[in-house]
């Protein structure tokens, strides 16, 4: 088969899960003997005469060797330039635009991109499309209605639901689903009321145009079938490759020094800023907290973050890490944190922490509640409470001992392995393939 991938954006610029997801399945494609190409959009400038030659950067795949060869031009269209270039072997046709739109982020349209993706699906003849994520692609999903190319979708985020994308209201409180835009208009006023109604009419043909709709969490699932009832939506749980796991074997005492981890990016909804201020506030010198990742796009937050811990010498900022240094680095750690102040979906990290036999602490919301069992194989915290999740540190760190039972449960329950995952979704495309032939 040939398999279209299309994600809101990739590898190198961008590195988190969705894009992990992708790049992960596109790879087992290819070892599956399947031709397999990603488009997506790029914030590279492109606008400089000279072609680009770019290094995987801050990429968290780690191979500082991988060069991807680009080459492009503005012959898509008066707004709209298009490059190629091979990823790690994965051919990536890359879009980015003159002058952006005003809505890139949260519109289903985009006027430039029409005949593009129109001219693309009609060069390529896919047999099948997986949308990884439809954030700034709606005109390649409509090209593919128009030409009868079946297409497959997974739900990664809330995106389709809520144009912030982590169903946070304007005053930063969880919001349970836009309501037919009532709940929008009630605590998100930024937004027009039209644009809402509109949006979600868009949501709603995408989903329904979809052969297959597809969800790694129940409680992603079940949030969209609240707002579209006839939706039906299937899981296919996210899988480790298991080739970069190395398993933590520690056996705690009761007076053990403990090293707590974070991994992920620096963005406000990811609650970093609320396990910094906690962990500096415990008094020990038994304790020392690793950071993983990279600052986002607000620079000011980033620079708090730092300011937050400069005076506390057990708060280590560790850079990026790569995907072949994920084992080495969860089996010297103690425990995981994952403060996030949203509904995360299926953090890879929180199951590559499990696969490693890592004890988790996280939000007790979304997909983490729905993986971590509070006293099982972690323990969970009431969302964005700084009183709770320091009751939850204090507990581990006052008795470690109670991680070798968290640590002998988890060893009962096998994440699934990337070649599942890989195999469960050749058949979706199988599936959906001949139904159209049918």
């Amino acid at each position: 088969m040939k398999v279209i991938y299309i994600i809101h954006q990739f590898y190198p610029e961008y590195y988190t899960g969705t894009e992990k997801f992708v790049l992960s399945i596109a790879n087992m494609m290819q070892r599956l003997g399947n031709r397999v190409r990603v488009i997506t959009y790029s914030s590279y400038d492109y606008l400089s005469d000279t072609d680009i030659s770019v290094t995987t950067g801050p990429d968290t795949t780690g191979s500082d060797t991988t060069r991807s060869n680009t080459t492009g031009s503005d012959t898509a269209g008066e707004n709209l330039f298009v490059r190629e270039f091979l990823y790690k072997g994965i051919p990536v046709t890359a879009f980015n635009y003159k002058k952006l739109p005003e809505d890139l982020n949260y519109g289903f349209t985009s006027p430039d991109l029409v005949k593009a993706a129109y001219d693309f699906f009609k060069k390529e003849k896919p047999d099948i499309v997986h949308v990884g994520h439809p954030m700034r692609t709606g005109e390649l999903i409509k090209a593919l209605k128009l030409q009868g190319i079946p297409y497959i979708i997974t739900l990664t985020d809330f995106w389709l639901l809520c144009p912030k994308h982590i169903l946070l209201t304007a005053s930063e409180n969880l919001c349970s689903g836009p309501e037919k835009g009532k709940a929008c208009k009630k605590f998100c006023p930024e937004f027009p009321g039209g644009m809402i109604s509109q949006r979600i009419k868009s949501a709603k043909d995408v989903l329904a145009g979809a052969k297959r709709v597809l969800s790694p969490s129940r409680f992603l699932a079940d949030i969209f079938k609240k707002e579209f009832k006839d939706i039906n939506i299937e899981i296919i749980n996210h899988g480790i490759s298991y080739g970069r796991i190395e398993k933590n074997s520690k056996i705690y005492k009761k007076d053990d020094s403990l090293t707590f981890f974070y991994g992920g990016s620096f963005n406000r909804f990811k609650g970093l800023h609320l396990l910094i201020d906690v962990f500096t506030k415990i008094s020990s010198d038994r304790i020392f907290l690793k950071i993983y990742g990279s600052g986002g796009a607000d620079k000011e937050y980033n620079l708090l973050l730092k300011k937050m811990a400069e005076n506390d010498a057990r708060v280590q900022f560790c850079g990026v890490f790569s995907e072949d240094q994920v084992g080495r680095i969860l089996k010297s750690v103690d425990v995981a944190v994952v403060p996030s102040l949203w509904y995360e979906n299926y953090p890879l990290v929180l199951h590559e922490a499990l696969a490693c036999n890592v004890p988790v602490i996280t939000s007790d919301a979304g997909g983490m509640a729905e993986k971590i069992k509070n006293g099982v194989n972690g323990f969970t915290f009431q969302v964005g409470s700084a009183d709770h999740l320091k009751k939850v540190l204090e507990a581990i760190i006052d008795d470690p001992q109670i991680l070798n039972s968290l640590k002998e449960n988890i060893k009962n329950h096998m994440i699934p392995a990337i070649e599942q995952e890989a195999y469960a979704y050749e058949r979706e495309y199988k599936r959906a393939v001949l139904s159209c032939v049918s």
